[in-house]
């Protein structure tokens, strides 16, 4: 069973309105929310490299690109470990070969570890500094963790306290930076601090800065809280600047991500959701494998690229422009 109760405390109490956000005072092009006249949908259906986890980066690349997407989400590791260094002299120049080379242009960087609270906050710069580089504006990460082993070994108050005080002192710090540099950090959920929309909304005003802002995840909410996403989803909406389209099935922890689209998620409901809200920001496909642990790497292709049709079919069922 899905819980559907929403809190009677909505965002908008929280957080600045979209229009805030886009003002003189707190605009800032990492945010993807276009801020022209007319606020439009742009069709940046993306894809992560995560599902070529196994596989070369370069491979996920190729499959991504011959699926028909122009956009991606990078930095995680392929085949086991990581596949960027950041301090290389060079370095960025050589991802943005790599990726015009496969005609791509990078949405969103995956940065939980950069940016995770056992780190210096230098290395949260030295991360911020790289993307700037290659002209990615968002930074993609998520809360802290409230277990200690999912799902049956949670961590209690009182642990956590403390943990949500200092993740949420050095994100403040990390959002003053990140807006210098016109960029955006994101926070998705995944369980903790982020569990669901309307925590995610708390810890944005704990953290209170236009430099932090909301990523929404709908399979994480279904698989770590057992929340139906469509319900919880319109708590955080109009402050969603990217939108992760993961899919479930099964009950919650069971670990199950179809091809998005092929799940229980509702995600007519929740792109109509987007277009109620103006949303002008980034669609990205994370997981396809369903509940295989290792897929051949043509069986992703073809899956990569059903979700791109499945993903745009509704929007364009919706009424987005693609």
């Amino acid at each position: 069973m899905f819980i559907t109760t929403m809190t009677s405390m909505t965002v908008n109490a929280i957080l600045p309105e979209r229009s805030a956000v886009n003002s003189a005072e707190g605009r800032t092009s990492a945010a993807r929310m276009k801020t022209g006249e007319t606020n439009e949908f742009q069709n940046e259906t993306g894809c992560m490299t995560w599902p070529y986890k196994h596989y070369p980066l370069e491979r996920a690349l190729e499959g991504i690109s011959r699926a028909g997407y122009r956009y991606v989400s990078l930095g995680l590791p392929h085949e086991g470990k990581p596949v960027f260094d950041y301090v290389a002299k060079g370095e960025s120049a050589r991802t943005l070969r790599m990726l015009e080379k496969y005609g791509l242009e990078p949405v969103s960087w995956i940065s939980t570890d950069a940016l995770a609270l056992q780190h210096p906050i230098e290395r949260a710069l030295q991360r911020m500094d790289f993307v700037k580089a290659i002209g990615v504006d968002e930074l993609l990460s998520q809360g802290m963790s409230s277990y200690r082993r999912f799902p049956n070994d949670p961590m209690s108050d009182e642990e956590l306290k403390p943990l949500y005080e200092a993740f949420n002192a050095k994100y403040r710090l990390i959002g003053e930076e990140a807006e210098k540099r016109g960029l955006v950090v994101t926070i998705k959920p995944h369980t903790g601090n982020t569990a669901t929309a309307q925590t995610i909304a708390d810890t944005l005003s704990e953290i209170a800065s236009p430099g932090v802002r909301a990523s929404y995840d709908a399979g994480n909410v279904r698989y770590y809280e057992g929340v139906d996403p469509a319900v919880d989803f319109p708590l955080i909406s109009a402050h969603t600047v990217s939108f992760i389209a993961k899919d479930h099935l099964g009950a919650r922890a069971e670990s199950n991500f179809p091809v998005p689209g092929e799940g229980e998620v509702n995600f007519p409901a929740m792109i109509a959701e987007l277009k109620r809200v103006s949303f002008c920001g980034s669609v990205i496909v994370e997981r396809v494998d369903g509940t295989e642990a290792r897929l051949e790497v043509e069986e992703i292709d073809v899956r990569v690229a059903r979700a791109k049709t499945n993903l745009e079919r509704m929007m364009a069922e919706t009424g987005f422009e693609i």
